[in-house]
């Protein structure tokens, strides 16, 4: 019997050590799971305004947590845009979003520019969850700096 509660005690010590670290490693993996849709939400706004050759935009939910790219995709334009991507960070990943601006405007030529609520600046998305963090920083021109 003494055996047996000593081997528990050593498997409880064990576990203790060990979940702790589990649980960083699978935020470490959902933070940079987050960076990595942050990143390819911003080549998929520049893409969709390079092939329907019209503004799109990229939607930095902070408030929900997701991120939306939209563009007007009617032949004339002036259309409420049309919704061709949607991430929610928080429901697939737990990951809280932060950005410096709420929006990112790119041009027919996958440009950011100053267009209605954009102020064509470089901006950065922030990722946390549990007190780890990352980022992402768009400049001006619209591409992912490293």
């Amino acid at each position: 019997m003494l055996e047996l509660l000593l081997t528990l005690t050593i498997a409880t010590i064990l576990l203790g050590i060990a979940v702790p670290r589990l649980m960083e490693s699978n935020d470490r993996v959902a933070l940079q799971s987050a960076r990595s849709k942050a990143t390819v939400a911003v080549s998929a706004a520049r893409a969709a305004a390079t092939r329907f050759g019209r503004v799109s935009t990229l939607v930095l939910d902070v408030a929900g947590d997701r991120l939306r790219v939209e563009v007007d995709t009617s032949s004339l334009g002036g259309q409420p845009p049309v919704l061709l991507r949607e991430l929610d960070l928080w429901t697939d990943l737990g990951v809280n979003l932060r950005a410096s601006d709420p929006v990112i405007c790119f041009d027919p030529r996958g440009i950011a520019v100053a267009s209605g609520p954009c102020t064509g600046q470089p901006v950065v998305i922030r990722l946390d969850i549990n007190g780890l963090q990352d980022s992402v920083m768009v400049s001006s021109t619209g591409r992912v700096a490293p």
